[in-house]
């Protein structure tokens, strides 16, 4: 089946140009955390792709990513034909541009809705994150709207970017009064007592025509810029050019047009660090999860092991461990100590 390009049918975006450092020594340049099978025999970028296969057919999921990527993409997703490949990496926004750019010289209405996910999440509920999906798709294509997907907060989370929803609009879809980017831990305690605050997903929905209208308005001469590029060397030396952006500060903090549609039960993780891993796989707070190896254990809790098959590990009396081995590289970590994993591993792969 051929997607037709002037129909209203959603196209989907899957933005997979991260590095993943915090999942050194899994995670290279090499191979990013996108690429790592780290939740199933799958890597989380196939099975962001398989989530999406219900909504869209092959020919309308898009990958935007590096080039230097180009290899593993063609490996691990061979049926995907649509690669949208940034000659450098600009963060989110600057990707978003290409991305949009590259669908309307291909053709595509700007009237086509367009879902944007990240690459390396997971969902652990299919059917509400496809219910959330087709709510979402309905309300963009009714107004000028970007919308968000937001995740009612079970901790005080300080990693995580923080919304704070205004009235309801439609069908619990809210007006956003503010974000916040990684708050204190007050900060963070006192937004879940307010209850109107959610986890920013990083699942945005919009049509092609409200992300123009936002680009125009906030990244104009970005924007024209990257969209009236002639050739890949023109495209190559604007991308010099371009801040490094978040799309979030870029557009979404400052247009009045963003909405929020809280979802709860979705089981989201961004998996961000070896710590959330830890909690993804945990079934009690305190017990040990041994990923590979063999693991004897003595009054320890909390740790995280994933080391080769054939190797023994014991824990006597520790607490709140990342053990990771790969090849010839071994992290031993504090568990929340787990945000400093970039900075070493950019030490060691200067």
């Amino acid at each position: 089946m051929v997607a037709n390009k002037i129909d209203k049918a959603p196209i989907a975006l899957i933005m997979a140009g991260g590095s993943g450092t915090r999942f050194w020594p899994m995670s290279s340049k090499d191979l990013p955390k996108q690429y790592l099978p780290l939740t199933s025999s799958h890597s989380l970028i196939q099975e962001t792709v398989q989530r999406l296969k219900p909504l869209c057919i092959s020919d309308r999921i898009f990958i935007a990513s590096e080039k230097s990527q180009f290899k593993l993409l063609k490996q691990q997703l061979p049926e995907i034909h649509n690669l949208i490949l940034e000659p450098v990496a600009k963060n989110t926004a600057a990707c978003l541009m290409l991305s949009v750019s590259t669908l309307l010289k291909q053709g595509f209405s700007t009237d086509s809705p367009l879902m944007v996910f990240p690459a390396d999440h997971t969902i652990g509920n299919p059917p509400v994150f496809l219910t959330a999906l087709q709510q979402a798709l309905s309300f963009v294509q009714t107004r000028e709207a970007l919308l968000t997907f937001g995740i009612p907060p079970t901790s005080p989370h300080t990693g995580y970017g923080y919304i704070e929803c205004a009235e309801s609009v439609q069908h619990g879809i809210c007006g956003v009064k503010r974000f916040t980017e990684k708050p204190t831990r007050p900060t963070a305690e006192g937004f879940l007592r307010a209850g109107n605050y959610f986890w920013n997903s990083g699942i945005f929905v919009w049509t092609l025509r409200s992300i123009v209208t936002a680009f125009e308005s906030f990244l104009s001469a970005s924007w024209n810029a990257i969209h009236n590029a002639k050739s890949e060397s023109e495209l190559v030396e604007c991308f010099k050019q371009l801040p490094a952006q978040p799309i979030d500060t870029a557009v979404l903090e400052k247009s009045s047009k963003v909405f929020v549609l809280p979802v709860p039960h979705l089981e989201w993780n961004d998996l961000g660090s070896w710590k959330a891993l830890y909690e993804f796989k945990a079934v009690h707070p305190q017990e040990n999860v041994c990923l590979s190896g063999e693991l004897k254990e003595l009054e320890s809790e909390g740790c995280l092991i994933k080391v080769r098959p054939d190797t023994q590990v014991a824990l006597v009396g520790v607490k709140n461990l990342v053990v990771v081995q790969e090849g010839n590289r071994l992290l031993i970590l504090d568990k929340e100590q787990d945000q400093k994993v970039k900075e070493i591993s950019q030490q060691i792969e200067r």
